[in-house]
């Protein structure tokens, strides 16, 4: 699913659909949207969700042929719908076509799209191309978009699509066997530099949070991350004010600490992530019928461990989404573009 525009709230009549459901949704509803909105300019994304959704179901045929509705549309979101072709088309053993279509899109946006449109195309041609192992190719994709940033693109969105394709094109260098050049061999060390600043706070990071403890003693555990709706957000800082330092000023903060804090259990070793996603409504009606101390920490460690055990399963996510799934913050954006992007982890 492509990103929205940056805001916490969706802006889109498609936006608004995503924000509405609980969980992932289906890719019969995404098509069924698509259906009911036909000339909107958002039709071809909720395609392309569609077709992501299908490709999840093992239904390679059916995934292309959404896309290439998707692709038939008007409007930016068609381009996106062309990684997908590429992807199954690869898929489906059909390598030449699969090669022909990258050509052409390669030609198309490099006539028609500068700035951020074409570098997410870009950025997600590498990222299929390297999970279906077409190392070279997705090098070729990923030289490609460094090029253009370098002669074209500047501003932040730049800048950190240009990290991300030289975190991608070192790896895919070493894959290949190709000498790492000074940009790549700079981007590995901030990889592995922030990669070490995490796992030094990893039990800080955990002792603040509203979650079980990780065992000393290498038992089995799951890792449960308490989130607060969106909606609520304002109150649950107002109330306990010892815990804005750890809450942050803004949701978008408050994400970042959470998926930290996911990511910390899953480097822990937790057979399990679990993201409740809860109310205060229903904080007060376990705190008054436990008869418990509402403003104890502990209690609303014990509440998220209650509500990841008995029931609400629309509202228990396990952790990570798919990565081209809808964030688990309910931004409306694709989790790699949102919480799950390089920036942010």
């Amino acid at each position: 699913m492509t990103e929205l525009a940056a805001s916490d709230a969706p802006t889109t009549a498609y936006g608004t659909f995503l924000g509405t459901q609980r969980g992932e949704p289906s890719a019969a509803m995404c098509e069924r949207w698509a259906d009911e909105h036909a000339g909107d300019p958002e039709e071809p994304r909720a395609l392309v969700d569609a077709g992501w959704l299908t490709v999840r179901n093992g239904e390679a045929e059916g995934a292309l042929s959404l896309f290439r509705r998707a692709a038939a549309c008007d409007g930016e979101y068609r381009l996106d719908a062309h990684v997908g072709i590429v992807d199954q088309l690869y898929a489906l053993g059909r390598a030449t076509e699969a090669e022909h279509t990258q050509e052409d899109l390669r030609a198309h946006l490099d006539a028609e799209h500068t700035g951020e449109a074409r570098l997410r195309v870009i950025d997600d041609m590498v990222e299929a191309l390297t999970e279906a192992g077409r190392y070279e190719r997705a090098l070729e994709w990923c030289q490609a978009g460094l090029d253009r940033i370098t002669a074209n693109d500047d501003g932040l969105q730049a800048a950190e699509y240009r990290h991300m394709l030289l975190i991608d094109r070192g790896f895919l260098r070493g894959e290949l066997g190709i000498e790492l050049d000074e940009d790549d061999l700079a981007a590995e060390a901030e990889a592995n530099a922030s990669f070490a600043e995490f796992r030094e706070g990893l039990r800080g990071a955990l002792s603040q949070g509203p979650s079980v403890d990780v065992p000393e003693d290498g038992e089995a555990f799951d890792g449960i991350v308490l989130r607060w709706v969106r909606e609520d957000f304002a109150a649950v800082r107002a109330r306990w004010l010892e815990s804005t330092a750890h809450y942050g000023d803004d949701y978008d903060t408050y994400a970042e600490r959470l998926q930290r804090e996911a990511r910390a259990y899953s480097e822990a070793g937790a057979a399990r992530v679990r993201m409740v996603s809860a109310t205060l409504t229903e904080f007060e009606a376990y705190t008054d019928r436990q008869g418990r101390d509402k403003d104890a920490a502990e209690t609303r460690r014990s509440f998220g461990e209650w509500y990841a055990l008995t029931g609400h399963p629309e509202r228990v996510l396990l952790w990570p989404p798919a990565r081209n799934g809808p964030c688990w913050c309910d931004s409306g954006r694709k989790y790699k573009k949102c919480c799950g992007a390089p920036a942010k982890n």
